[in-house]
Parts: structure tokens; sequence; C-alpha cells
């Protein structure tokens, strides 16, 4: 029987091997994949007859070869997948073909706190805008603020939207969406996106940190996405930076999501502005005078970098990449504050190796959703999750 195991575990390796090959090169060859790959050609043939039997790729036509007989070239069909992400005060979708590329966005808002029945509405409306009249879709993505059981398929908490605790995702979502569709928690999903996509694909080990309106993390452990054993890991939004601090909306004092979120920050500016307003979208340059968004800046960055440096400490990460709100109005300066908080708050040792950067991605959260589809037709499934 483990023979039996390992056969079709290194089958399904091989497989993703080869269409990783196809994603990467839009027009490969046979040989070509023979040549990136560890495979003999006999078991290329196979595979590729495989996956042109299931309409998942073509041959496109032939190229000259020098050395002998053309080339005939190979690529993806026109098939896709879309990724959904619930956001606390919107619902943005993003259509993808199998190499990664965005085919399609469309976004809608509803107010913060909003109900259940209004986020499954929109939700609806997201979703029918993005496969309407589209028979290629292979699969959906969707994430999610939260703590969410995989296995029961329950929203546990979700602190920044209340309108989804308690909710039965797999239930619920079953009523709008026919497609096949797969749910994962945002910032892991984002950190999926940055593996793809993004600087996480020059590394095997790499945190994201997504500072918004909740903050959370996705932490990739040799290619892969870990999660702990209560497949919760990355909530250091709640960790506790100043003992007896603010009070948080978890009901803890003091954690970094009291300081460092979308709601703090937003708290911050509206005390230096004539006229509030209700998201940082709205935030036009020069609205504070320089002194005051400096300070501000300064101040938010070092808490970044304390909330940051417990990560540090315990894992010691080659990388750890920003993205998020709060990370998009402050820009490159805040990351020089993050690096002094790390610093006050973390063993030099482990800091010394770690390099922090801005994700340069667009669209990252539903990017991580849409990675969620394609990781299904990608990767081995036994390898997804540590």
């Amino acid at each position: 029987m483990k023979d039996l195991k390992n056969h079709s575990l290194i089958k399904e390796i091989n497989r993703a091997k080869i269409l990783d090959t196809i994603r990467r090169n839009p027009l490969v060859a046979r040989s070509q994949i023979a040549d990136k790959t560890d495979l003999d050609r006999k078991s290329i043939t196979n595979f590729v007859n495989e996956l042109l039997a299931e309409n998942l790729i073509e041959e496109a036509g032939r190229k000259e070869n020098s050395a002998g007989r053309p080339f005939t070239m190979l690529r993806f069909k026109e098939k896709y997948v879309a990724g959904i992400y619930i956001a606390p005060r919107f619902i943005r979708g993003v259509l993808l073909d199998l190499y990664g590329t965005i085919v399609s966005s469309y976004e809608e808002d509803y107010p913060i706190f909003s109900p259940r029945e209004k986020i499954l509405e929109t939700l609806k409306n997201v979703y029918t805008r993005l496969t309407f009249g589209n028979n290629a879709i292979t699969g959906i993505g969707i994430c999610l603020p939260g703590i969410i059981d995989l296995e029961s398929g329950l929203v546990r908490e979700s602190i920044n939207m209340p309108g989804i605790r308690g909710i039965n995702y797999r239930d619920e979502f079953a009523k709008i969406i026919s497609h096949p569709f797969y749910v994962e928690e945002e910032s892991a999903a984002i950190a999926l996106a940055e593996k793809w996509f993004g600087r996480g694909r020059n590394y095997d080990d790499f945190v994201c940190v997504e500072v918004s309106g909740g903050i959370g993390s996705g932490i990739i452990y040799q290619r892969r996405l870990f999660k702990g054993a209560g497949k919760y890991a990355g909530e250091i939004g709640h960790v506790v930076i100043h003992p007896g601090g603010k009070l948080c909306r978890c009901g803890n004092h003091g954690c970094l999501e009291a300081y460092c979120s979308e709601t703090a920050l937003l708290a911050e500016i509206n005390k230096l502005l004539k006229t509030p307003i209700e998201r940082l979208f709205y935030y036009e340059e020069g609205s504070i005078d320089t002194a005051s968004f400096e300070k501000l800046r300064e101040n938010t960055g070092i808490e970044i970098g304390h909330g940051l440096a417990a990560m540090v400490n315990i894992l010691c990460p080659r990388v750890i990449i920003l993205t998020g709100s709060i990370v998009a109005l402050f820009g490159e300066k805040l990351l020089d504050s993050i690096r002094r908080g790390i610093a006050e708050s973390s063993l030099r040792g482990c800091t010394e190796n770690t390099s922090i950067y801005i994700s340069q991605l667009e669209l990252l959260d539903a990017m991580g959703a849409a990675t969620l589809a394609l990781s299904k037709i990608f990767e081995v499934p036994d390898y997804y999750y540590v």
C-alpha cells in the first residue's frame, strides 16, 4: 500500500512540475520541458497526452528547430480562475487566466459593520459580474478576515467583520456559487499570492504582513503555507505590545491592532483634519502638516516594529513583505521606523539576516484568493499546508 501511495505522490509531483513549466513558459515544446525538469521524454509525453485529453492544454503551432524537426509548442487553453476578497467595507474580485494574468476585476462597496444579508448579497453581485457568460472558469478562491475553521467551514471569529462571525461559509457560499470554491483567511491567501507572483518567488521562507483594517500575517515555510496545529497561525495583530493599553476590539488591552490598524490611524488623522474622512483611501496628500504626518508615520512604524519583533525573535524570517492600506499611506519611509521598532524589541542576531520589503503586487488580496483556485491545478495537495 505504501509503495502505491508513494507512486501516486510521485506522479502528482511530476504532473505539477510539467504544469508549472508551462505556466512559466507560455509557449514551450516537449523537449524544452525535458530540459527544464528532471523528467524523461517518455514520461513527459504521457503527461502531456493526459493534459491534452483533459482539455487543460493545447498544441499551438510549430517553431523551427535548427537541429532537426520543428517543435510543436504547447500552451494552456483559455481557462480561468476567479478570486474574491471579502473585506469590512467592500468585496473585490479578479479573474485570472492560468498564467496568472488579470483579465478583469470588479469591486462593490457596502457600509462597515454591514449585516450578513448585505455581505452575502454583495458577494452574489461580485461573483455574478466576474463569471457571467464565461464557461471556462475552473474554480473560485475566496478569502476573508477572521479565525476560520477549514474543517467545519465555520468562521469562529471575525473581529472587524461581525456580520460573518459564526457563519458556515460552506453552506452559505454554496447557495451563491455554482463553481468549486476554496476558502482561506486573508493574510494566508496574500502570502500565497506573494509566493506565486511577488517577491516571495525568490525565497523558500518568508512572512507576509498585512496592515489594514486588521493586522495579520501569512507564513511561508519551505515553500508551503504554515498554519500551525489549529490552522490559525499568523494572528500577529493581537500580540500585546502595551499591557493594559488601549482597548482592542477583541476585548484585550494593548494589542498591536489597537495602535496601528486603519481604525486607529483614522482616529489620529481625523484629529488633525478640518473635515473627517471615513477611510484612509480618501486621504489626500498634504491634508495635514508635514511635521505631524512624519511624526504619525514614525510612531506607527515603531509600533509595528514592536509587534513584528516577537515574530522575528521566534522565526528569524529571511524576508518580511509588508502590504495593506497603512503601508500604502506611508510608503517606503515607513520601513526605517519599523526597523527601529524591531531593533528595540528583538535580539540583534535574529534581525541581522531579515530583510523587509513592501509588496509590489496590485489587487494583492483578490490575487491571493485566486491563487487558492490556481493551487488546486498546479500544486500537490499534500504539500499545501505545514
